[in-house]
């Protein structure tokens, strides 16, 4: 069962984001717990492990992004978006790590429903392992899912990826160290162990 939080101070707010995120509650199997303050937050998530927090900027004058770096320092692999009605957090945001962010505007409920929609959708794939790597290859681009990828190898200039994704082209032309620092952020089974392999570490048996 999927945690999944929710933060805001403005309690009418809280009480929209909770109602709107359990409708997906059976789709996703998760459950969802509102917080009316940071403190209560870290409270729980020093007992608790949440797989995803949709949390306000602005906290009853504490900073929501410093919760939530302390958040993440708990729990490297909790997913944070941040909601707020102003957009000058932008540097701010980008150290706190931010999974996606969600402008506040209850006025546009409709609005609102979209972006939980997209970012749930987005979230729970990163969860479940679904992550897609997306490539381009003769003027096409492709997508896998980090799942079913078993090893990368380079070769030359070429990336090469080996597991069973149909017709997906085999390799790529790209750099191992841009491709080891965006799997870095997006799923850490995967390990460099040399400098032309980078492994997926549910399939370690399989290179020597």
């Amino acid at each position: 069962m999927h945690s999944i939080l929710v933060c805001d101070d403005n309690k009418e707010f809280l009480k929209l984001m909770v109602l709107l995120l359990e409708k997906y509650s059976d789709y996703y199997h998760m459950t969802v717990t509102g917080f009316e303050n940071g403190r209560e937050l870290l409270m729980y998530c020093r007992e608790y492990k949440p797989d995803l927090i949709y949390m306000d900027i602005k906290l009853k004058g504490r900073n929501g992004m410093l919760i939530g770096k302390t958040i993440k320092s708990m729990h490297p692999k909790t997913l944070i978006i941040y909601i707020s009605a102003y957009d000058d957090y932008y540097v701010d945001m980008v150290q706190a790590e931010p999974f996606r962010f969600i402008p506040k505007d209850a006025a546009d409920i409709p609005k609102l429903e979209r972006q939980i929609s997209d970012t749930l959708e987005a979230a729970m794939r990163r969860i479940d392992g679904r992550e897609t790597l997306t490539f381009r290859f003769k003027r096409k681009t492709y997508g896998v899912e980090l799942r079913k990828i078993k090893y990368f190898h380079s070769i030359a200039r070429t990336i090469h990826l080996a597991g069973e994704f149909g017709n997906t082209p085999s390799y790529f032309y790209g750099k191992m160290d841009e491709l080891q620092m965006k799997l870095e952020k997006t799923d850490d089974n995967f390990v460099r162990i040399s400098k032309s392999y980078i492994i997926n570490m549910k399939y370690r048996s399989i290179v020597n």
